[in-house]
C-alpha cells in the first residue's frame, strides 16, 4: 500500500520536473595553471575546492557541461616535476566534458603534449590549428555538438597565433588560421549544416580579440575566454554582452587565473536568455574533502611538499614581480652568463612573463626558485647591432614585457610608449656597434616582441636550464649565503 501511494507523487514529480525551464549550465574554466593547491599569494583556487563547487552545480542542475579554455599546465611545481601527469588525473576526475589548448601546453615540446593529452577523457578540440603532419594528427576533433532535450548545443575551438609565443621548435608543423575568419565560417557551417540551436566558442586568444570576433561575427551565443587572464564582471553587462554584426548579443566571459574563479554560463531555451556568474574559490570551501581525489593528489604533493621544504636563500622582503623580480632575474642573467661565454655581455634582458610567482619574505626554498621560473629555458648571448638594439627597446619601452639589467636606463614618452632616452652604462647606445646581449633562448628567437633578435647570431648557450642555473648559484656559487634584497629601481620609466 505504501508503494501504491508514492505512485501519484513520483508521477507529479516526472511532470514538474519535465515541464520546468529547459535550461543547460556550461561551467567553466581557464589559465588554472598547475595550481592544484590553493595559490599560496592570495589563497584561492584548488582542486579540492574547484571539486565542491563543480558537485554543488551537478547536483542542483540537471544538465551540466564543463569546459576548459586553455593553460591547465605550467606555474606549480605540479607541472615542473611530473609534466601533467598530475593535471590530468586531477581534471579527468572532475569529469571535464571539453578541453582545448592553450600556449603553454606546447612548453614541453609535441611528442611530451601528445603523451599528455593521449589519457585526457574529454572532448579535445582545435579548430584554427591544423596538426595533420605533426605529432599531434587525429587527436583534435574541429568542433563537438552536446544534444540535450533535443537542443544542439555546438562548440568550437579558437587558439592564439603561435608565432612570437610559443617556442618555435616546439610547435614544427602546425598551420595555423586566423580566428576570426574560422570562428565565421565555422558559426555559419554549425548553424546551417549542423542545425545547431547555440554556438559557442572555446577561446584561447585573450578577451579583446574575443570582443573583436563577437563584434565582427554572426551566429555565434557564447565565447568562453582564457590566455589574457581576465576577469570579466557578471555586474557589467556592458563588458559581457557584445552586440554581433546583426546586433544580437554574445557573451563573452573569462574567469581570471589560477583557478580564482568558477565560471558558471545558463542558457535558457525558453527566454533565449544566456546570464553568468563568477563563483568564488576560496576557504570556505575547505570543509568538503572528496577521499578519492585526495589519493590522487597525494603521491604527487608529496613530492612537491618535499622540493618546497629545501631552503636555498633568504628574501630580506617580499618581492615585487614588477620592476624587483623582473630586475632580479635581468641581473642574474647579466652576472651567470659569464660563465658561458668568454666575454663579458653589454647588457641582459629578460621578460616579465618568465616571472610567474614572487619571492615572499624569508625562506626561498628549492621549489620557490622553480615555481618562479619554471620554464625549460636556458641562456645565451646574441650578437645584436645597435641600430636594432635602439629600436627593439624603444618599441618595448612602456610594454611592461621585459626587465634589464641594471647598468640599463629607458626613459620613454607616455603619450607614445616610446623611448626618449636609452642608455647602457651611462651611454647612449651607439648605432653602429655590436652589443652582446645576454638573455635567455626563447627571446633570442624573437618572442614576446623581441622581434630584432631572431636574425642575430647566438653566439653561446647554456647546457643547464635557467631555474638549475640559479639553484646552483644559491648552493653552491656567488648568491651562495646571500641574502636576496629587491632593487625596486624602476630602469624602464617615464621621462622627466
Amino acid at each position: 500500500m505504501k508503494i501504491l501511494r508514492l505512485i501519484p507523487l513520483l508521477l507529479l514529480l516526472c511532470v514538474t520536473k519535465g515541464a520546468q525551464a529547459q535550461k543547460v549550465t556550461i561551467l567553466h574554466t581557464n589559465d588554472t595553471h598547475s595550481i592544484i593547491d590553493p595559490f599560496y599569494e592570495n589563497n584561492l583556487g584548488g582542486a579540492m575546492r574547484r571539486m565542491a563547487l563543480i558537485d554543488s552545480v551537478r547536483n542542483a542542475d540537471r544538465d551540466v557541461i564543463l569546459v576548459d579554455a586553455g593553460d591547465a599546465v605550467q606555474g606549480s611545481l605540479y607541472f615542473t616535476l611530473f609534466k601533467g601527469a598530475a593535471e590530468r588525473e586531477v581534471m579527468n576526475y572532475l569529469d571535464y566534458d571539453i578541453q582545448i589548448l592553450g600556449n603553454h601546453e606546447f612548453d614541453n615540446g609535441m611528442e611530451m603534449l601528445g603523451d599528455y593529452l593521449d589519457g585526457i577523457d574529454a572532448t579535445l578540440l582545435a579548430t584554427n590549428y591544423d596538426f595533420c603532419d605533426t605529432p599531434l594528427d587525429d587527436v583534435f576533433e574541429p568542433y563537438t555538438i552536446k544534444e540535450i532535450d533535443g537542443k544542439r548545443i555546438a562548440f568550437f575551438a579558437l587558439n592564439v597565433e603561435p608565432d612570437g609565443l610559443i617556442d618555435s621548435a616546439k610547435i614544427v608543423g602546425v598551420r595555423y588560421t586566423d580566428p576570426e575568419q574560422c570562428a565565421a565560417a565555422m558559426a555559419w557551417y554549425l548553424r546551417n549544416v549542423k542545425h545547431a540551436d547555440k554556438v559557442v566558442a572555446v577561446s584561447h586568444i585573450g578577451y579583446p580579440a574575443d570582443v573583436e570576433i563577437a563584434r565582427n561575427t554572426r551566429g555565434i551565443d557564447l565565447i568562453i575566454g582564457g590566455h589574457s587572464h581576465t576577469t570579466v564582471s557578471p555586474a557589467d553587462r556592458s563588458q559581457w554582452l557584445i552586440p554581433n554584426l546583426d546586433g544580437d548579443s554574445v557573451a563573452v566571459v573569462q574567469t581570471g587565473r589560477y583557478g580564482a574563479n568558477l565560471g558558471e554560463v545558463t542558457i535558457d531555451f525558453d527566454n533565449n536568455r544566456i546570464d553568468y556568474k563568477l563563483l568564488p574559490i576560496n576557504s570556505r570551501l575547505d570543509s568538503f574533502n572528496d577521499e578519492q581525489l585526495a589519493e590522487i593528489i597525494a603521491p604527487y604533493k608529496h613530492e612537491v611538499d618535499s622540493v618546497r621544504a629545501i631552503p636555498v636563500s633568504k628574501a630580506s622582503k617580499t618581492f615585487t614581480k614588477t620592476p624587483e623580480m623582473a630586475n632580479w632575474m635581468a641581473d642574474f642573467v647579466m652576472r651567470d652568463s659569464r660563465r658561458i661565454t668568454a666575454e663579458k655581455p653589454h647588457l641582459a634582458i629578460v621578460n616579465t612573463g618568465g616571472i610567474r610567482s614572487n619571492f615572499t619574505k624569508g625562506v626561498i626554498s628549492k621549489g620557490t626558485v622553480m615555481e618562479a621560473f619554471p620554464f625549460d629555458n636556458y641562456e645565451v648571448i646574441v650578437e645584436v647591432p645597435g641600430s636594432a638594439l635602439s629600436a627593439m627597446l624603444s618599441n618595448l619601452a612602456a610594454s611592461n614585457a621585459i626587465g634589464v639589467s641594471k647598468n640599463v636606463d629607458i626613459a620613454y614618452e607616455p603619450s607614445t610608449g616610446n623611448a626618449t632616452s636609452i642608455t647602457v652604462d651611462g651611454r647612449p647606445i651607439d648605432p653602429a656597434q655590436t652589443y652582446r646581449v645576454a638573455t635567455i633562448n626563447y627571446l633570442a628567437q624573437g618572442n614576446d616582441g623581441l622581434t630584432a633578435l631572431k636574425n642575430c647570431p647566438v653566439t653561446a648557450a647554456d647546457s643547464i636550464y635557467l631555474y638549475d642555473a640559479m639553484l646552483n648559484a644559491f648552493t653552491n656559487g656567488f648568491l651562495k649565503k646571500k641574502v636576496q634584497r629587491p632593487d625596486s629601481t624602476p630602469r624602464l620609466h617615464l621621462a622627466k
